[in-house]
């Protein structure tokens, strides 16, 4: 059971890539109520098909064969147990009336599945019938998940060979869509582009319009027409170092810093004081301490001397 479980999934999801979506709507025939008049029908549908939700319709031609089979002597009660649980499903006007043109329950359910005659199923339908025929001609409508009833045991039968073909095709086709894309234009052949084009409409104008003038062309369209320079560009402020400030009070030193735009001056030498060897000239050590205090005389004033 559990190895048919996952085989089911993978077929439904197999089906949902061609259109499918839950809750599935399914649409039963009315052999496959008088088979299961003491089965639970809707749980069998949702553990067949791994969900739940599900909604189980039936159509109007159905309903009247269940109703034809159940008229004089031929009552039983499991066609009436069958008419009881169509009652609640919901009705799927199929437009078939009785009195204009009544159709087997064959003919209305391959309408219904395709109305239009051209092999799809366009309103994603999941067909539940015990009709081998029906289910022969369902086969070639695309996507068509076809169900039936085998000893109480609910069976879907695996996709068809033409709906495995159309399935191929759109996997492919989206395959190629995520590798293979349409080249682009570089953004300046695009400007070159749009401007030969933008210049060849003005000629045309001049021409029809104003015998050969050439069409004023304003700031704003001048503007849009100018060419992108393309050049050097100036550094990057992130990458630049930015300019350290003088601090007021030099953090080594602890003096305080120079006002800007004011050169730090030298220090001023200090005057040694110097001894003469004899004491005794210049009159004596009094003497001698205003000398070492005054400069020594140049090479001049000792040549004038």
């Amino acid at each position: 059971m559990g190895k048919r479980t996952k085989q089911y999934k993978k077929l439904m999801r197999s089906f949902e890539l061609l259109g499918f979506r839950q809750p599935y709507q399914l649409l039963i025939t009315s052999d496959v109520l008088l088979d299961t008049t003491k089965l639970d029908l809707v749980s069998l549908f949702e553990k067949t098909l791994s969900t739940k939700g599900l909604k189980p319709m039936i159509t109007q031609c159905c309903i009247r064969a269940l109703y034809a089979k159940n008229v004089g002597p031929n009552r039983d009660q499991t066609v009436a147990a069958a008419i009881e649980r169509a009652k609640t499903f919901e009705r799927r006007r199929c437009g078939h009336l009785m009195d204009q043109d009544p159709l087997t329950e064959r003919e209305c359910m391959l309408s219904v599945v395709d109305p239009k005659g051209k092999g799809e199923n366009k309103f994603r339908y999941v067909v539940v019938t015990q009709d081998e025929m029906l289910r022969d001609r369902l086969r070639s409508v695309v996507p068509t998940p076809l169900m039936y009833v085998r000893r109480s045991v609910m069976i879907l039968e695996p996709m068809s060979s033409s709906s495995a073909r159309v399935r191929e095709r759109e996997e492919r086709s989206k395959f190629l869509e995520g590798i293979v894309r349409q080249p682009r234009k570089r953004k300046r052949d695009e400007d070159e582009s749009g401007e030969e084009q933008s210049g060849s409409e003005d000629e045309d104008e001049g021409g029809e319009g104003g015998a050969g003038r050439p069409r004023e062309v304003s700031g704003e369209e001048k503007q849009k027409k100018k060419k992108k320079q393309y050049g050097r560009k100036g550094p990057n402020p992130l990458a630049v170092k930015k300019t350290k400030k003088a601090s007021e009070v030099d953090q080594k030193t602890g003096k305080p810093a120079p006002p800007a735009g004011e050169a730090p001056t030298e220090a001023k030498a200090k005057r040694k004081r110097r001894k003469k060897a004899g004491g005794a000239q210049g009159g004596g050590e009094g003497g001698d301490i205003e000398r070492a205090g005054q400069a020594e005389p140049g090479p001049e004033e000792v040549a004038e001397a």
